[in-house]
């Protein structure tokens, strides 16, 4: 009788790679996307949101409609499993409070992470940048990350794909010039928002997740500063 080791998860990626061109392809589509997302010039902030919804959210759909043939609903678009979506979201936003919390309570979270002065300052401002602006930042990023990345390669991989995005998420944000504790919320949020779009096979509820946690970060933040 022979047995086989069970794979590990490096050797069974590498083998869906090698043995399908459709993922080598999807994979320089994603390399693409996110190039010309970092490296294309912008001038403002209005450029920096173009930018992004061009190359992370209008990219992406051509490919998945115009050469995968694919649906709306494979990149997250739907309300999917409600229960699930409910229920993930629910837990993981307290666990993320919570990881928010012991951060800011325990770690040198509260003196690295900043906010700019006019929202620390003007409420009205605060609630205009957190619903408008960060709003439509964090339905990019869930849409690229959870909806294309993830959603693409859970059919590969399972749930291999929730730490896939993770990483790669997490190596893209190394470059940045933003300190650790800037970034924590973020990749919080990323891996829970992974888990969320792979149990529900949306991303509504995992934008909303993030929304409301980062949100809530930052109102405890400012209520502590003032």
């Amino acid at each position: 009788m022979r047995y086989y080791r069970k794979k590990s998860f490096l050797s069974r990626l590498t083998s869906v790679f090698i043995d399908n061109k459709e993922i080598a392809i999807t994979c320089l589509v994603i390399i693409f996307c996110l190039l010309l997302s970092i490296i294309f010039p912008v001038n403002n902030s209005v450029q920096l949101l173009t930018r992004n919804i061009f190359f992370l959210i209008i990219v992406p759909i051509l490919y998945y409609k115009l050469i995968l043939g694919k649906r709306f609903s494979d990149l997250g678009l739907i309300l999917g499993d409600k229960r699930a979506g409910i229920f993930w979201g629910i837990i993981l936003f307290f666990v993320s409070l919570l990881i928010f919390y012991l951060l800011y309570t325990y770690t040198d979270f509260k003196k690295n992470y900043l906010l700019s002065s006019y929202v620390v300052h003007n409420f009205w401002l605060f609630l205009l940048y957190e619903l408008l602006l960060a709003n439509l930042f964090v339905f990019i990023q869930e849409f690229f990350w959870r909806g294309f990345i993830l959603l693409y390669f859970s059919k590969k991989i399972s749930y291999f794909s929730i730490f896939l995005q993770f990483i790669l998420f997490t190596l893209m944000l190394i470059p940045a010039k933003n300190t650790f504790w800037q970034m924590a919320p973020t990749l919080v949020i990323s891996l829970f928002s992974g888990i969320i779009v792979y149990k529900s096979r949306s991303i509504l509820y995992s934008w909303i997740f993030a929304l409301f946690s980062l949100v809530i970060l930052d109102s405890f933040i400012i209520y502590h500063l003032k």
